[in-house]
C-alpha cells in the first residue's frame, strides 16, 4: 500500500509541476502559443513513435522471413531503442516537463552511453575491439 500512495503522490506532484510550467510558458508566449507548442510536440512524438514502430516491424519481418538468419541485438542497441521509444512517448503526453525529458532521451549522447564497469586495476585500460588493432613487430635480427 505505501507504494501506491507514493506513486499517487508523485503523480500529483508531477501534474502540479506540469501545470505550473504551462502557466509560466503561457505567460511568456501567450496561451495560443503554449497550446500550439504542446500540440506540435505531441505531433512530433507521434511521428517518432510511428518511425520507431516501422523500424521494429521491418526488423521482425526480416527475422521471420529468414529463420536461418540470426538476429543479434546488443544490449546497448536495445536500451537505446527503448529510451528512444520512452522519449517519443513522453513527447506525446501533453506538458512541457515531459517534453523536456522526452527530448533529452531522444538525444544520441544520452541513449548511446555504455554502462561499462570500472576496471579493478587503475593502471589497466579496457579497450573494445574497435579501439585497437594488432601491430606486427619487425624481425629483431
Amino acid at each position: 500500500m505505501p507504494y501506491l500512495a507514493a506513486f499517487f503522490l508523485s503523480a500529483c506532484l508531477w501534474i502540479l509541476a506540469e501545470l505550473s510550467v504551462f502557466g509560466l510558458v503561457a505567460g511568456a508566449i501567450g496561451l495560443a502559443g503554449a497550446i500550439f507548442l504542446t500540440l506540435l510536440f505531441s505531433l512530433l512524438g507521434l511521428v517518432l513513435l510511428r518511425r520507431l514502430g516501422g523500424q521494429a516491424r521491418s526488423l521482425l519481418r526480416a527475422a521471420f522471413e529468414n529463420p536461418n538468419h540470426i538476429l543479434r541485438l546488443s544490449p546497448v542497441a536495445l536500451r537505446s531503442g527503448a529510451l528512444a521509444a520512452l522519449g517519443a512517448t513522453l513527447l506525446v503526453i501533453p506538458g512541457f516537463l515531459s517534453d523536456c525529458v522526452g527530448l533529452a532521451l531522444l538525444l544520441p549522447a544520452w541513449r548511446h552511453q555504455e554502462m561499462a564497469p570500472t576496471p579493478r586495476d587503475p593502471h589497466v585500460i579496457d579497450l573494445t575491439p574497435q579501439d585497437w588493432h594488432r601491430v606486427d613487430r619487425p624481425d629483431p635480427r
